[in-house]
């Protein structure tokens, strides 16, 4: 299992569904993620994260397929 987690964005968590500063979590390997507000991370602090992804998350490649490609085309 390889764990990524986003920055901060505004956005709706996954969990209890509500709108706010939220952040992604996600497995590399199975391309399950799942974004999560403060309030339901501190709800299931007693889970490890990849519990959680595999309890609430869903696959979403496109999520592992974006991010900074090739600086060497802006030099």
């Amino acid at each position: 299992m390889k764990i990524k987690i986003s920055a901060t964005f505004y956005g709706k968590c996954d969990i209890c569904k509500k709108e706010g500063v939220v952040f992604k979590v996600g497995d590399e390997e199975t391309k399950r993620v799942v974004i999560i507000c403060e309030e339901c991370s501190k709800k299931y602090a007693d889970l490890k994260i990849s519990e959680i992804i595999e309890k609430f998350g869903r696959i979403d490649e496109d999520s592992f397929s974006q991010g900074i490609k090739n600086l060497s085309k802006n030099n």
